[in-house]
């Protein structure tokens, strides 16, 4: 059964970020159903997969497991209704032009809970470079914090399971729309020098080990 990709709602957009973002998310229902998309997650070569249950529990999932919960679209603590659903905020996070001690801020989704939440300097620079492939590539990730999946006490590693999605969905669309994808915003999404706030504490972190 493919995967469906639902947009519920759009907030703090203006009407052409709303159009710029509906087409994003074209392109992600694109890539999920996509023949071969499942096997490559259930494939990937991931460093890290934690997931947060709804009672607070945390373990590693493997990649089956993972695309079981992409192809029936469970977000936390519901029934999956082979729907990714989407609410999204577009909201003020530090940029890189920020006085902010911290990294650049592209998403702040709360851990399983709608609406992602996206920076609004990060669709700016989508939108400038007209790449869609990357904003959907971005959504992917959002959604998997909202099915639960964390990053570690270090933050955005490239190879945790949020990442990896992303840069299949990237993949699956490379084909079609190469010539929407920017480089420089594939290598923030991917380098590590951004900022995502779905981590783990540190003693979550080491209880999950253990």
């Amino acid at each position: 059964m493919s995967v469906s990709v639902q947009l519920h709602e759009i907030t703090g957009a203006n009407d052409a970020e709303e159009a710029f973002i509906r087409e994003s998310v074209r392109l992600l229902r694109e890539a999920v159903s996509m023949p071969g998309f499942g096997a490559s997650v259930r494939k990937a070569d991931y460093g890290d997969t934690q997931w947060k249950g709804a009672h607070g529990s945390v373990r590693r999932l493997t990649g089956e497991e993972i695309w079981q919960r992409v192809q029936i679209g469970q977000e936390a603590g519901v029934t999956g209704d082979h729907t990714l659903n989407l609410s999204i905020a577009v909201v003020d996070l530090p940029g890189p032009d920020s006085n902010s001690d911290g990294p650049p801020v592209i998403g702040a989704t709360e851990l399983g809970t709608l609406p992602i939440r996206t920076a609004r300097w990060f669709l700016s620079q989508c939108m400038i470079a007209g790449d869609h492939v990357n904003m959907a590539a971005h959504l992917m990730h959002q959604w998997m914090h909202v099915s639960g999946f964390v990053h570690g006490a270090d933050g955005h590693d490239s190879r945790d399971a949020p990442a990896i999605l992303g840069r299949l969905v990237r993949r699956a669309l490379e084909w079609n729309y190469g010539d929407r994808i920017d480089a420089e915003i594939t290598a923030m999404l991917i380098g590590g020098h951004t900022g995502c706030s779905c981590k783990l504490p540190a003693e979550k972190t080491q209880t999950a080990i253990a």
